[in-house]
């Protein structure tokens, strides 16, 4: 299973990976974004999407 590790010191809450994840993976709740890595269908478009760098994705090795 892909894990996807969001750095919450990092995130800026710019809301890119929520608007541009085309499986909803993550989601704005309470004023933080959370993450449903079961969703992840490994684009990995999220990680370089990320301008402060807070996402990092970790492929099933």
């Amino acid at each position: 299973m892909t894990r996807i590790l969001l750095d919450e010191s990092k995130c800026t809450l710019c809301m890119l990976c929520v608007e541009y994840c085309p499986a909803f993976v993550f989601t704005l709740r309470e004023g933080r974004i959370v993450v449903e890595a079961e969703r992840c269908v490994e684009c990995y478009a999220c990680e370089p999407l990320c301008p402060a760098g807070a996402v990092k994705v970790v492929g099933e090795e």
